[in-house]
């Protein structure tokens, strides 16, 4: 587990390979935040006991499908915690997972300090999670914001582009000072700080990339 800043986490899978993918974590006293990418086998067993050691899961939470896997349910029995996607995403979700709860496909509060925000366009029922953490305001984006090793992008078809701008627009109103992303294992970029003025030209860089 790498600790990028005060409270927030990256786990790595315990075999790193480039077809593998990092996951969050938050610590807080309100209980902790599981942000996981287990897709393309990337689990991370070998950091159980560290999860533990700080105070374990409260809340899994995945931003769309392409985060599920068979190791869900062992993240889920480990720490009594269920995976969690919004309503549109469910269905896909437990096609791979035992466990899963949904939530409304809205801006919503779902726990104390853990905002849910929808941003499809990679995925129909992609969310976002905007989560306070100190003095700092996260936006855990998944892979609907993506750093691709080279850049910061949004993965997505040309369909869909006009609903990822429409997304754009909308975060571009949202104020968070640190954005974090699920990215691959071996690239160590998986986040961005920003004040007021570099978070606008930073969405407006990823709109002008689409």
């Amino acid at each position: 587990m790498e600790l990028l800043f005060d409270n927030v986490y990256r786990i790595l899978p315990t075999k790193v390979t480039p077809t593998k993918y990092a996951s969050l974590f938050v610590t807080r006293p309100e209980g902790n935040l599981l942000f996981s990418c287990l897709g393309g086998h990337s689990s991370f067993e070998g950091s159980f006991d560290d999860i533990e050691a700080l105070g374990g899961v409260a809340l899994h939470l995945l931003g769309d499908m392409h985060f599920a896997a068979r190791y869900n349910d062992d993240v889920d029995a480990r720490f009594g915690v269920t995976t969690m996607c919004s309503e549109i995403e469910g269905p896909d979700v437990r096609r791979k997972v035992a466990k899963v709860a949904t939530f409304p496909f809205e801006r919503h509060l779902l726990a104390p300090g853990v905002e849910v925000i929808p941003t499809p366009g990679h995925r129909p029922g992609a969310v976002s999670y905007l989560v306070k953490s100190g003095a700092r305001r996260c936006l855990f984006t998944g892979d609907s914001i993506y750093h691709n090793g080279e850049r910061w992008m949004c993965p997505v078809s040309k369909k869909n582009r006009k609903t990822m701008l429409a997304t754009l627009d909308m975060l571009a109103e949202v104020e968070f000072d640190v954005l974090l992303a699920n990215t691959g294992a071996e690239n160590p970029v998986c986040c961005v700080e920003v004040d007021e003025a570099a978070r606008a030209e930073f969405i407006a860089g990823l709109a002008g990339g689409l």
